[in-house]
């Protein structure tokens, strides 16, 4: 009895259908977790789109960030989900840039508005533009 042989079967070919079975699996399941990425990333895409296309064509930038910046926030918590590592972090910072942004732009009160033109930190923002900071967390969905 040379090894362990019954016909044709041998530890060989079982070593090989375990490695076969564990490999197969393995790329399985990150193909999946890659295509749930991938349509969280679509789902984030149509949040943000049709801001874009409104900044980009001159319609009222303060009524459209009012009107949809709940809902940019609330997909990128929901985008977030499916980030790790340095990504999330990044993704993190450029999220806290947007809402930033935004609470310094949108956030004051009539006096402030009226009255407290030279503030230095809404003159910064007063300076960026909202397609770069939409565009900055939409560079996270290129999966």
């Amino acid at each position: 009895m040379a090894g362990f042989e019954l016909g044709t079967f041998s530890i060989g070919s079982l070593i090989g259908l375990a490695l076969g079975a564990f490999l197969g699996h393995s790329l399985a399941i990150r193909r999946s977790k890659s295509l749930t990425k991938h349509n969280a990333a679509i789902e984030f895409k149509k949040v943000f789109v049709p801001a874009l296309d409104k900044f980009e064509n001159d319609e009222n930038q303060f009524q459209t960030v009012l009107e949809s910046f709940d809902c940019h926030y609330k997909a990128a918590i929901e985008f977030s989900v499916y980030l790790s590592g340095k990504e999330l972090q990044s993704f993190k910072v450029s999220l806290s840039n947007y809402k930033q942004w935004q609470s310094t732009m949108y956030g004051r009160s009539t006096e402030e508005i009226f009255y407290n033109t030279d503030d230095p930190e809404y003159l910064k923002a007063q300076s960026i533009n909202p397609t770069s900071l939409i565009k900055e967390l939409l560079r996270f969905t290129n999966t």
